[in-house]
């Protein structure tokens, strides 16, 4: 197993053109998303690892290529899971597109390591069904476009955790402000709230949220993914959502302004301890 250099990220994306509920890969290929892709040959990869963000990994190609399965287990223990402790995050998901796939990673992976099913929802726009939310914003709140003023506001609280969420997926802030968008809902001297876009991939971007606890529940997420939506409509831009089946908030907040679910799917979750 090899460790595929950025310049040569094209190489696998045949491999990857099955994954379009996960533009993730994409955006890994065209640059916009950290990530990393191991193949079992550096000239002709049939397989693929890819690893993006430092825990989302996905598996593709020829799930038959037994030199290629039985190094998979090495390459979790030893680069993935150990960088993700590193990093603070709470776990590794495993991303399977056919189920030739998934018993090589219940048979390479989840035999091995203790891991958890975990269901998921994809969702695709649906312009017809758009319902932006009307609700009229508090005196004390506002939207704001996430931007570089925004980033150099040395008054605002929660700033920090709005840029780590940028700098989780995107390769740099000056990278997501070129080739992404997102929102927030400032409440006095705090950023109570956001939606920006994680993965972006020609004119396809997808989209996450967070709102933080004590200003729940006022519609600060709907509004900032409105804002998010009306953006992508403004611009020619597709906008996609993926989340855990669980997720109810997030779920709320997709099919509440027009979202409509197309898929549902499992992955394989390893906890970091």
């Amino acid at each position: 197993m090899f460790l595929l250099p950025q310049h040569q990220f094209m190489k696998v994306k045949p491999l990857f053109d099955s994954f379009h509920h996960q533009i993730i890969t994409m955006s890994v290929l065209e640059g916009n998303t950290v990530g990393d892709i191991y193949v079992d040959d550096l000239d002709n990869p049939t397989s693929a690892l890819l690893n993006g963000m430092n825990f989302e990994v996905l598996f593709a190609g020829d799930p038959h290529n037994k030199t290629f399965n039985e190094k998979i287990i090495h390459v979790i223990t030893g680069h993935i899971m150990p960088k993700a402790k590193n990093l603070q995050l709470p776990a590794i998901n495993l991303y399977y597109n056919n189920e030739q796939w998934k018993q090589v990673i219940e048979q390479e992976v989840t035999n091995k390591i203790k891991s958890s099913k975990v269901e998921k929802r994809f969702y695709t726009f649906d312009i017809m069904g758009y319902n932006p939310y009307q609700k009229t914003l508090p005196d004390n709140a506002s939207l704001k476009l996430i931007d570089a003023s925004l980033f150099n506001d040395s008054s605002l609280n929660n700033l920090n955790q709005v840029r780590q969420w940028v700098q989780m997926p995107w390769r740099s802030v000056d990278h997501f402000l070129q080739k992404g968008v997102g929102y927030c809902v400032i409440e006095e001297d705090t950023v109570a709230g956001w939606c920006l876009s994680v993965f972006s991939s020609g004119n396809q971007l997808e989209f996450a949220l967070m709102t933080e606890e004590g200003y729940r529940k006022k519609g600060y997420a709907k509004i900032a993914a409105s804002a998010c939506i009306n953006f992508c409509i403004e611009n020619g831009k597709s906008p996609l959502w993926n989340c855990d089946d669980k997720n109810i908030p997030s779920i709320l907040v997709a099919e509440s302004i027009g979202f409509k679910r197309t898929l549902n799917y499992n992955i394989y979750q390893i906890k970091i301890d």
